[in-house]
């Protein structure tokens, strides 16, 4: 199968989102907490696809601060696991700014003691901030791992992107709101700041 990429910039440098045909496969974040703003020089040649460029162009969106969706974009996580897959499209929904904890996610998913699963399910996720395993935290609230370059503190900033406030690694917050859609009756925490 063909594969795509395309590059985007961020004030931390840049990143790569590769996609087939179906959709994206892959995004290779900049590390966040070692900021490389040098360009893109010396990179080999790549073919882009509508999918690609689309995507990347929303990557670059989100990170200098504007408020982006990602749900249209098709994402291709056919290559993993089934439950891998159901944690991920749970995930797709929560929108800019929400937080769940572990456990609501693996409620989502059927299995209510599956948080260390869920965790690991995210800790493989091949596509960050598309399928924004970042809005995911413990139940009370603390940071936990994130597999992109920067680990938790990459995770605290892409939350504060999105007016996340903390204390610490600890999400501040006056109350948590549970969040539901009218069409799909899935629970989320949305984050109130003080």
């Amino acid at each position: 199968m063909q594969e795509y990429q395309s590059h985007f910039m961020t004030p931390y440098g840049a990143g790569i989102v590769y996609a087939s045909e179906l959709g994206v496969t892959c995004v290779e974040l900049p590390d966040v907490c070692r900021p490389d703003t040098s360009s893109l020089q010396q990179r080999h040649a790549f073919e882009q696809s509508e999918i690609s460029i689309d995507s990347a162009l929303l990557l670059q969106r989100y990170f200098f601060g504007e408020r982006t969706c990602f749900s249209d974009i098709p994402v291709d996580i056919s290559a993993i696991s089934s439950f891998r897959q159901k944690v991920l499209y749970i995930i797709r929904k929560l929108e800019f700014g929400e937080i769940c904890s572990y456990g609501q996610v693996a409620e989502q998913c059927g299995f209510t003691r599956a948080a260390r699963a869920v965790g690991g399910a995210l800790a493989s996720n091949p596509i960050p901030v598309i399928i924004p395993c970042h809005r995911v935290v413990a139940s009370n609230g603390c940071l936990t791992g994130f597999s992109a370059p920067g680990g938790v503190n990459a995770k605290k900033v892409l939350l504060q992107l999105e007016g996340i406030e903390f204390k610490g690694l600890l999400v501040t917050t006056k109350q948590m709101v549970m969040h539901r859609t009218s069409t799909d009756k899935k629970l989320f925490f949305k984050v109130e700041t003080t």
